[in-house]
């Protein structure tokens, strides 16, 4: 029973926040859609934002199951960018609200892990020591979480795969080059 109330929870959330801001949204609504008690939620959640934080690892981690294999840094973007446009709206309606932190560190596990997939898939082992992987992954996952944040703030165009790629383009002819950059 546990378990479909929570999944009733979830889609009363989900429902409410297609329509309107999170910080619009009150535990009262959400147990008004699915009808059960205050008291009820409360077993289940100690807060909205934990709620929310549930639901956005639940979704990292089935994203993170799908891709077990990244083979470039475009895919691993691509993964990031995934993981927001599945539920945009909703998406949108977390990064405007005062719960953004949450979405931003389900997003920076999302890159880190991806990014760590794609370091293992592209360099053979031993040609970075583990201190060095630990850099080249922090490094592309900030710069991936960077990429993807900017997009969200930018109004997600639907157009990002280009703009990642493009972007990831530049950076291999720079690193290319005989730039020190």
């Amino acid at each position: 029973m546990s378990v479909l109330t929570k999944k009733a929870i979830k889609e009363s959330f989900i429902k409410l926040l297609d329509k309107k801001p999170i910080d619009q949204i009150t535990i009262r609504d959400i147990t008004e859609g699915c009808g059960i008690s205050r008291n009820t939620f409360y077993y289940h959640y100690t807060d909205l934002p934990t709620l929310v934080e549930e639901m956005l690892m639940e979704q990292a981690a089935e994203i993170i199951n799908q891709y077990p294999d990244i083979k470039s840094l475009e895919q691993a973007l691509m993964v990031g960018a995934e993981f927001i446009m599945q539920n945009r709206r909703a998406a949108i309606h977390i990064l405007n609200s005062s719960h953004r932190y949450i979405y931003e560190s389900c997003l920076m596990k999302v890159c880190r892990h991806v990014v760590a997939n794609y370091i293992d898939i592209a360099l053979p082992e031993g040609t970075l020591n583990a201190d060095e992987r630990e850099l080249m992954i922090n490094f592309y996952k900030c710069m991936s979480f960077g990429i993807i944040v900017d997009w969200c703030n930018e109004g997600m165009k639907e157009n990002y795969a280009l703009s990642f790629k493009t972007l990831l383009d530049l950076r291999r002819r720079i690193m290319d080059s005989d730039l020190d950059i």
